[in-house]
């Protein structure tokens, strides 16, 4: 009972009368001892940022998808997050989270920027699986960021890195950090090419002093199909339409015949200049902070 309120309610909604700082507090005080409630956080935590990535490593190779799922929450407990974008394999593995019953939470970042299309199937997950959605968005509304910085970031090559770290990296690292959340869960594989060609299952994230963990680093775009077909788990609808990597609406474009399934983003840099951005960088692995 005692992990299910430390999850599933927010004590900002039931606690009222008290001032902003001091509800903060008591929310923070709230985590704190339930935490220690358990016994073991504190345990966990020191082992947790002493594992050899090695050896984890070697063993997670072996393991299955749902399996090093299971290991993230075995391991971390309910401070293993999903991160999703809301295409193919974030699919996938929100299903899996569904088909295990874990309740750790699902991110997702609006950037503001979405497709209609990104937005509203989130919408289905979270009414069809019952998912503990989490929606994240940037300090600053788009208005506000075209205003201070003078124009859109996007358009042009020496601002699209900082559009992508204010309205997708920071509410991410924000958001780990303020709730202590040690590990992170994305989609990514190695099939996908480029800097995820040599993808391992788990790798040290020192952004938020934790890691990141690649239950599909392994799956061939053949067993994402499958298993989307299979359980009948609904896809973003532009998948269907020429879009094989979604990312914001004004920086994705559909592939054409023969292209790489990730020319579709930042087309408009990638046609005017050979300095051209390959990810977003949320994701460690894809280069950030390397």
């Amino acid at each position: 009972m005692i992990n299910k309120l430390r999850w599933n309610f927010h004590f900002s909604t039931i606690i009222t009368g008290l001032p902003q700082a001091s509800l903060w507090n008591f929310n923070f005080t709230i985590k704190q001892l339930l935490r220690n409630y358990t016994g073991s956080y504190a345990k966990r935590m020191e082992q947790t940022m002493q594992l050899d990535i090695i050896s984890v490593n070697q063993k997670l190779r072996n393991f299955s998808a749902v399996e090093r799922i299971q290991w993230a929450v075995d391991n971390f407990g309910m401070d293993a997050i999903l991160l999703s974008s809301m295409q193919k394999t974030a699919s996938v593995l929100m299903h899996y989270f569904y088909s295990l019953g874990l309740e750790n939470y699902i991110l997702f970042i609006d950037t503001g920027y979405h497709f209609a299309e990104t937005l509203q199937l989130r919408d289905e997950f979270i009414t069809r699986y019952k998912l503990n959605m989490v929606t994240l968005y940037p300090d600053l509304t788009i208005e506000q960021q075209e205003k201070l910085y003078g124009k859109k970031l996007y358009q042009y090559i020496d601002g699209q890195k900082e559009c992508c770290r204010l309205r997708k990296e920071a509410p991410y690292l924000s958001y780990m950090k303020n709730n202590g959340l040690m590990l992170s869960m994305v989609g990514l594989r190695q099939t996908e090419g480029g800097k995820r060609s040599k993808l391992e299952p788990l790798l040290r994230d020192p952004r938020i002093e934790g890691y990141a963990l690649h239950p599909l680093f392994d799956w061939s775009d053949e067993q994402i199909e499958s298993y989307l077909l299979e359980n009948d788990i609904p896809i973003h609808p532009l998948h269907n339409k020429n879009y094989p990597s979604i990312g914001c609406e004004c920086c994705t474009t559909p592939v054409r015949p023969g292209e790489n399934p990730r020319a579709g983003r930042w087309r408009h840099l990638n046609e005017s200049s050979d300095n051209v951005p390959k990810y977003c960088n949320i994701n460690f692995s894809d280069g950030s902070g390397i």
